[in-house]
């Protein structure tokens, strides 16, 4: 099976996740792509895979980085054929905390997307990954 990650950073937080998720994948045999909407573009090619996962920090009031945003303005695939899961990143002492990932699965929703799991809510820079492992093993045992 083949995953791809599709994320998007500014201070690297949410690419250490990315590459949290990537590695537990990894290690039971998945093949695992990750896709900075930044660095690769704003239209991901979704041949092939089976698992994408998107992530984002929150940023602002409460709004998505800047490039993941235009990404879910320009990016309409039909993702109802795909196994899906969402991850953001914020900080709880803001009123909108993770709210990147309430708009991340609203707008999944929207493109026939069905979560496999819960939302994972990352709370700073996660220094212990067990949340975000045990999250992705979830996914795993989903597939």
């Amino acid at each position: 099976m083949t995953v791809k990650i599709i994320f998007e950073t500014q201070t690297g937080t949410t690419q250490y996740v990315a590459e949290v998720i990537q590695k537990v994948f990894q290690q039971s045999d998945y093949t695992v792509e990750l896709h900075s909407v930044k660095y690769k573009g704003m239209q991901p090619d979704l041949s092939g895979v089976d698992v994408v996962i998107f992530g984002a920090p929150t940023y602002d009031d409460g709004y998505l980085e800047k490039n993941m945003k235009e990404c879910i303005d320009q990016f309409h695939p039909d993702l109802s054929h795909l196994k899906v899961a969402v991850f953001g990143l914020g900080n709880s002492a803001y009123p909108q905390f993770c709210t990147a990932a309430d708009f991340l699965e609203e707008w999944v929703k929207k493109q026939q997307g069905n979560l496999v799991v819960p939302l994972l809510r990352v709370d700073g820079f996660p220094d212990d990954t067990t949340a975000i492992e045990d999250w992705t093993k979830t996914i795993i045992s989903q597939l």
